[in-house]
């Protein structure tokens, strides 16, 4: 049997690491923002890395839904 191998784009690995760019920095902001700049108490340790995990995920996850439809795009003004 013959194997295919997924093709991989090329916008792939900018768009991943923007996406943890953008992710990277917005937990910088969410830290200095925690540690008692806005709140008078800061979020438990625990609350911490769980929000940074989120920030990170949601971050590169958008980023790869843009690639996605930047690719989409681009595949239909190619057709047209």
């Amino acid at each position: 049997m013959e194997q295919r191998q997924k093709q991989i784009s090329k916008l792939r690995r900018p768009f991943v690491i923007s996406g943890a760019a953008v992710g990277a920095s917005l937990t910088c902001w969410y830290l200095y923002n925690n540690f008692g700049r806005v709140t008078l108490v800061p979020d438990p340790i625990w609350t911490r890395f769980v929000n940074i995990a989120l920030i990170m995920f949601s971050s590169i996850y958008v980023a790869n839904l843009l690639r996605l439809l930047v690719e989409f795009i681009m595949r239909r003004k190619g057709h047209s």
